[in-house]
């Protein structure tokens, strides 16, 4: 992308580094003016659930997994790539809607659905025996 900001972060799966990780994210994104008020809201939310689960899924194996936060911003578009190196995803679970009320009785399990409804179009996962990779865009 020509003209674009990117900013790519390697960190430990410490979960003192989301709000770091979540305030350099959304400084790229305001440096280019790519997205503002809610919408640079709604990516903050998007790169705490994505580095969240990142270093929950980094956990599961060993302590010393990484997370790549990869952002590319421009002045339209905000693309957000975050990869970890656990286990993979377990195959897809059906879970109620977020909005049905049996959702209260079950903790996590939001940060999926958030991120597709927070996007602004597809949100994909990539997912090995080595690690995951998710990817989103978010528009103004």
């Amino acid at each position: 992308m020509s003209g674009a900001a990117v900013v790519e972060l390697n960190i430990p799966s410490r979960f003192d580094l989301v709000t770091v990780t979540r305030m350099v994210v959304a400084a790229v994104a305001s440096c280019v003016e790519a997205l503002e008020g809610d919408r640079l809201d709604d990516l903050r939310w998007v790169t705490s659930e994505a580095t969240t689960n990142a270093m929950q899924a980094n956990l599961r194996t060993s302590t010393e997994g990484r997370v790549v936060v990869r952002v590319v911003a421009d002045a339209k578009t905000v693309h957000l790539t975050v990869s970890d190196e656990g286990p993979g995803m377990p195959p897809a679970t059906v879970l109620p809607d977020i909005t049905h009320p049996d959702r209260l009785e079950r903790e996590g399990g939001f940060g999926v659905p958030l991120m597709q409804m927070l996007s602004s179009g597809d949100v994909t996962f990539h997912s090995t025996t080595e690690g995951t990779t998710v990817e989103m865009e978010l528009h103004q």
